[in-house]
């Protein structure tokens, strides 16, 4: 289908009055709750006085054309961005009453903060808010790389010693707080995620008070990490980022240990003797505590999120069901003998894949883990622990070999070890795991991956569709995402029909392969590469490759992987 430029809802927001929009569609409707609207048509005091959808810029990119997809979770968020799971929008900008939030994020290194700061501002963006992540250590790579001279040995210390490593680190965290001010005055931001170690109470204190100021709630997560395999994987993800280009790894690794242990003297934990509003993430969602949210609805949201986002290990992978004679929606047909042999090579290649990775996961926890007797600080005691002990190393390595080779699923979703198919409940759908099903592999049918109800246009072409239902076909170009033919969904429906599978899938440690039709994966795919409403539409997905999105801290990787089916 033609993908074309998807329309804004618009929405006065500052005199907190609403207007909830329906997707577009022949028979869309409005309820406004606005008092002395002026009257748009004759004998209809609610009718609109200007578009539904604003003329968005079509900003389509091939998100799916290279074999290593991109991410868009850190692009700019435009003045027109419409995002997949938003309700409706406001002139302001901002979403659900919330007014303009400022979340800090507090923490020693490798302590997952910076993958926080990412995760939220997915989710954030796809409920619409305009949100943007500040990563210090991005500012302080930029300047480094413009600039002549080494960077100063006590920068990456809270509180350098020297007046060199004082007055570099001064300069990228006023650089950055700029930005931050920036993008709440000119960028219409609502929300932003200030990722920086904040392990300083007087810090903290200030950041406060500065931004109070202009009337911006702040909202303080400190994330803790007591739990040594975790900080471990932390370590080991830390030493495989952009600043440890070219490094031996276990040179990296204990560099990156190094700045642990230096910054502990001045981590000064939160209590609530501060007096801010803040929230305690213990070992990645094993224990949350918060303290004094008077934030309101969007905060709790957000809250709510960090309750089911969980440290993952996997992959998730997306495929095409297997084809039937007549490919019919209308007609629930089973698989034909093509359909089946795509199943079987699908099922070898995942299984291969999973296995492949999990080697390397294994071999690399096995080899590379460190045991240095650098301290950490625990979360209820000043007293020292080992970041990893010895028998801790040992477990890994003995578990290494009833690991990295099995195949079947233990049965238990939230387990890193795990492997689970879901499916839709269309029987070609189901009948393509299969052969999953033949090696043990848990096997599950999700009702909202339903593929997107056509409506009057199922099993017409485009061609068709446009000779007998010209009027809707041409609303339809208006608007691809949000548009609905009579009696069929929207994509945007679709949307909001998977947001629940989103925070299962977050909840999720392992390994899942989802099997579904095209417009199913175009939105799950919208979420985890952080595409726009107006990218989804036109994304392709093909029976002759698997998508892997490899879930990072920073970024997710993503890259197609072709299947080949023996005739």
């Amino acid at each position: 289908m033609l993908a074309e430029a998807s329309p804004t809802v618009e929405e006065e927001d500052s005199t907190q009055t609403d207007t909830c929009y329906t997707s577009t569609s022949s028979g869309a409707s409005l309820t406004a709750g606005r008092s002395g609207s002026s009257t748009g048509g004759a004998g209809n005091y609610q009718a609109r006085t200007r578009k539904r959808w604003s003329g968005a810029k079509n900003n389509l990119s091939s998100r799916l054309n290279s074999p290593a997809a991109i991410d868009g979770v850190h692009g700019s968020v435009e003045a027109d961005y419409i995002s997949p799971g938003q309700l409706y929008s406001t002139e302001s900008g901002r979403m659900f009453h919330a007014g303009q939030i400022l979340i800090v994020l507090v923490g020693l290194p490798a302590t997952s903060k910076t993958l926080l700061s990412v995760a939220i501002t997915r989710y954030t963006r796809w409920l619409g808010v305009r949100t943007s992540s500040f990563h210090v250590s991005e500012y302080r790579r930029d300047k480094t790389a413009n600039d002549v001279g080494p960077l100063p040995e006590d920068y990456f210390l809270a509180k350098p010693m020297t007046q060199a490593g004082s007055k570099f680190r001064q300069e990228i965290l006023d650089e950055v707080l700029e930005d931050i001010h920036r993008f709440f005055r000119q960028d219409k931001g609502q929300l932003a995620i200030y990722d920086c170690l904040n392990i300083i109470r007087s810090d903290r204190e200030r950041l406060a008070r500065e931004f109070a100021e202009f009337n911006i709630k702040v909202l303080l997560i400190e994330s803790i990490v007591t739990n040594e395999e975790l900080l471990s994987h932390n370590i080991e993800m830390a030493a495989t980022s952009a600043d440890y280009h070219g490094w031996n790894k276990q040179d990296a690794m204990k560099h990156y240990l190094q700045r642990v242990k230096l910054n502990k003297p001045f981590y000064e934990q939160m209590t609530p003797s501060e007096g801010l509003s803040y929230l305690q993430y213990f070992n990645f969602g094993e224990k949350i505590v918060l303290n004094d949210n008077d934030h309101g609805f969007l905060v709790n949201k957000i809250v709510f999120f960090l309750m089911n986002l969980r440290h993952k290990r996997g992959c998730i992978y997306f495929a095409r069901c297997g084809t039937s004679d007549n490919d019919r929606y209308v007609h629930d047909e089973v698989l034909n003998e093509e359909g089946i042999r795509y199943s079987k090579a699908l099922t070898d290649l995942v299984l291969k894949q999973v296995s492949k990775r999990r080697a390397e996961r294994n071999e690399s926890l096995a080899c590379q883990i460190p045991t240095s007797p650098l301290s950490f600080p625990s979360a209820n005691s000043a007293d020292d622990s080992p970041v990893l002990s010895a028998n801790a190393s040992q477990k890994s390595t003995d578990s290494i070999s009833k690991l990295y080779l099995r195949q079947r699923t233990s049965g238990e979703e939230n387990s890193e070890n795990s492997f689970t198919v879901w499916t839709a409940p269309r029987k070609r759908t189901y009948d393509t795991a299969m052969f999953f099903l033949e090696k043990g592999v848990t096997v599950r049918q999700r009702s909202q991956l339903q593929q997107l109800h056509p409506g009057c246009v199922a099993d017409l072409s485009e061609g068709e569709i446009k000779e007998k239902f010209p009027t809707e076909y041409k609303e339809y170009l208006k608007a691809p995402y949000h548009y609905r033919f009579p009696r069929a969904e929207s994509y945007h429906d679709l949307a909001v029909r998977i947001e629940p599978l989103l925070l299962e899938m977050e909840r999720m440690c392992g390994d899942l392969l989802i099997i579904g039709h095209e417009t199913a994966l175009r939105v799950l795919y919208g979420y985890f590469a952080a595409c726009s409403s107006q990218e989804i539409p036109s994304l392709s997905f093909t029976r002759d490759d698997l998508i892997e999105i490899s879930l990072r801290p920073f970024e997710n990787i993503i890259t197609k992987i072709p299947i080949v089916v023996n005739k």
